[in-house]
């Protein structure tokens, strides 16, 4: 029997979802894969200890960045969309506003505080002090980015929302470093941090321009409004510790360790741990492409199925972690030897990252399980819990193990957040998702 003309718009909606996913997985594939070749660049051009003084200097911009924008970024979809639907461009302008002026005017404060105190700590080394005044300056672009790639996602403008940071910014950056590697061999790690701000500032402006005149006009906000915007600092705000844990895990692994281990070792872990995150989104991907389903079958009661889909989401993720951990265990000296020799040190550390995807991976989809609960508050607190994990082990580790410390430190908050969201999971009367939890009930099945 042909299909009738619903079920031809429906067909013809899911078409276009799926060639945009996969268009979108795409070109985040390529834009990983720009970024892994121009860390393999730099860690030959520059060397351990500049790249570790990169990496430092670039987290840093980036935390501060996403601190100064104060969580509007978060909740921007859903009162643009709020606003917009209701016909509201007045509140929709005021809410713009409001975050872009609160968000900038945070990232003018910190960045200034992150370049004055790279420029007068006494004691510090000529690039360090430099590589930090430049991530002072950068902070301003990185929160500009946060704020309009979220503007632009909550607009519908897919193509401005990933597109420059997704796939532009690392082409370019891997372009300019074989440049540099051409025009200025052993460039050191000052040169090429000013070099990805430099990129990172031109991106930002570049976006606002084309993001403008979708944005309506600005103005000096109304006392009503103002009113209303203490509703969106208070909402906002409680978002940007659970923002940092799951949006910029990398940056801020690198940063806790930063304190703890010379340059050199910093770049030796934060290698490691972008390499381990490349196989962790495989998991993320994964877990999100089970989302729709789950849901339908835990609208409809359906364990059966809810069980079934989450053995599904689990077979994929695991298969990649235990290989990426094999091909470690069997060839990670050569394969890391590939960036330098100073990372061929780095084995045990990338086995135990991929290991806590491994973990991420054999826990199922329980975030996204809590998410589809409504339990936000209790997502956050978790988050902020591993959070606080991560911290307290790397204090504890880190200076007394290195850069194996510093590895088993994530290992830890990543075990803290799995464990804690099983526990919720349970007091909440639903289904675990994780691995212990199904095997048992397939058995009883069988």
């Amino acid at each position: 029997m042909a299909p009738g003309p619903l079920g031809r718009s429906v067909a013809a909606r899911l078409s276009r979802l799926m060639r945009g996913s996969a268009a979108l997985a795409a070109m985040r594939l390529g834009g990983a894969g720009f970024g892994f070749a121009a860390q393999a660049l730099l860690a030959r051009i520059v060397g351990a200890e500049d790249l570790g003084l990169f990496y430092a200097a670039t987290s840093l911009a980036i935390f501060a960045g996403l601190v100064a924008a104060q969580g509007y970024p978060q909740i921007a979809p859903r009162f643009a969309v709020r606003y917009r639907d209701e016909a509201r461009q007045d509140l929709f302008a005021a809410f713009v506003t409001r975050s872009v002026r609160d968000g900038l005017g945070a990232a003018l404060a910190f960045g200034a505080l992150i370049a004055a105190a790279s420029l007068f700590w006494p004691g510090l080394p000529p690039q360090t002090r430099a590589c930090g005044v430049i991530a002072g300056l950068m902070v301003v672009a990185t929160t500009a980015l946060t704020t309009f790639t979220n503007l632009a996602g909550a607009l519908r403008l897919f193509g401005l929302c990933y597109v420059p940071e997704g796939i532009v910014r690392p082409a370019c950056f891997l372009l300019l470093v074989a440049g540099l590697g051409l025009a200025m061999p052993g460039a050191s790690g000052a040169v090429v941090t000013g070099l990805f701000a430099g990129l990172t500032g031109l991106i930002a402006v570049v976006q606002f321009r084309l993001m403008r005149r979708h944005l309506p006009a600005w103005r000096r906000p109304r006392r009503a409004e103002r009113r209303l915007a203490r509703r969106w600092r208070a909402e906002a705000r409680s978002l940007v510790l659970l923002s940092l844990y799951t949006n910029i895990f990398a940056d801020l692994g690198i940063l806790c360790v930063a304190p703890f281990l010379p340059p050199a070792e910093v770049a030796v872990f934060g290698l490691c741990l972008k390499l381990a995150l490349l196989v962790g989104y495989v998991v993320q991907v994964t877990q999100q492409m089970a989302v729709p389903d789950f849901a339908e079958a835990r609208q409809a009661g359906d364990l059966t199925a809810m069980r079934r889909i989450v053995r599904r989401a689990m077979r994929l993720p695991t298969a990649a972690t235990l290989a990426a951990l094999a091909v470690v265990l069997l060839a990670g000296e050569p394969l890391l030897g590939l960036f330098g020799p100073e990372f061929r040190q780095g084995v045990p550390v990338l086995a135990i990252l991929i290991g806590s995807q491994l973990l991420r991976a054999l826990a199922g989809p329980s975030a996204h399980l809590l998410t589809l609960t409504g339990a936000q508050g209790l997502n956050a607190r978790l988050c902020v819990a591993a959070l606080t994990v991560l911290v307290l082990a790397n204090l504890a580790l880190t200076p007394a193990f290195g850069v194996v410390g510093a590895a088993l430190a994530v290992l830890a908050s990543y075990a803290a957040w799995i464990l804690g969201t099983a526990v919720t999971l349970r007091r909440l009367g639903e289904i675990r998702t994780d691995v212990l939890a199904l095997w048992p009930a397939r058995m009883a099945a069988a």
